[in-house]
């Protein structure tokens, strides 16, 4: 099913799932750091229109939790380290994968 949303999405559209497995394997933090880095809150955009913060229903990779999905890309297995990462703004931006890769 397609999710028609008629909220304005910033350049980055930053989901993160906190069903069962990511929230055992601390979701929490994911949600924390991404609000702190970000300064907003799940479901607000930042002023700059880059980036959009919601939480979602399973992503699908559950056996890489916590996990999150930034556009097209998935980012498993996240830190708290690799969760502050700004993608959007940083020049070194983080490759999506599994940390246990990087």
């Amino acid at each position: 099913k397609a999710v028609v949303s008629s909220r304005v999405r910033g350049k980055y559209h930053v989901q993160i799932c906190t069903t069962t497995p990511c929230m055992l394997r601390d979701s929490d933090m994911v949600v924390k750091a991404c609000k702190d880095n970000l300064g907003i809150g799940l479901g607000d955009t930042t002023t700059d229109k880059m980036f959009t913060l919601c939480e979602v229903e399973c992503l699908g990779a559950c056996v890489n939790a916590p996990m999150m999905q930034i556009n097209d890309a998935y980012y498993e297995d996240l830190s708290e380290k690799r969760c502050s990462r700004d993608p959007g703004r940083s020049a070194r931006r983080p490759h999506p994968s599994s940390r246990k890769q990087d």
